[in-house]
């Protein structure tokens, strides 16, 4: 019994064969190197607190997306996971809605009323404050 190695030289012109073998070594190390460079990355952003730099003094909220809990105004919310970057919660009987536009910056809104449309950028780490909630919301 003849064992036959699988070369692409058996179907293509040897050139063909090398460019062809070149062309997939590269696509495999491209595949392999900067698939772990958060190109790919499906997890959430880190916690941390972000601000609304456009009052004075900012106005920050502390949120951590790993236990889906959000710091708002000394009260603190349980975040409703519609997408991985979308959630939801209620507050004074009205719907809003936390996007997270990259992981420096998030976006509030009141879906109730429509006219609260704040964007909210992290604050560093060197400056962040674990906030304690005076308040728990449910």
């Amino acid at each position: 019994m003849k064992v036959f190695p699988i070369s692409f030289s058996n179907f293509f012109s040897k050139s063909l064969a090398k460019r062809l073998t070149v062309a997939i070594f590269f696509s495999v190390t491209f595949v392999v190197f900067f698939s772990q460079c958060g190109l790919f990355y499906k997890g959430v952003p880190k916690a941390g607190e972000f601000c609304y730099v456009l009052t004075k003094p900012p106005e920050c909220l502390y949120v951590d997306f790993e236990s889906k809990k959000l710091t708002w105004n000394d009260v603190e919310y349980t975040l409703e996971e519609k997408l991985r970057m979308d959630y939801f919660f209620k507050s004074n009987g009205e719907l809003y809605e936390l996007t997270v536009s990259t992981v420096n910056r998030v976006e509030l809104k009141n879906l109730t009323t429509k006219n609260f449309n704040q964007f909210y950028m992290r604050k560093k780490d060197k400056f962040v404050e674990i906030p304690t909630p005076s308040a728990k919301h449910e």
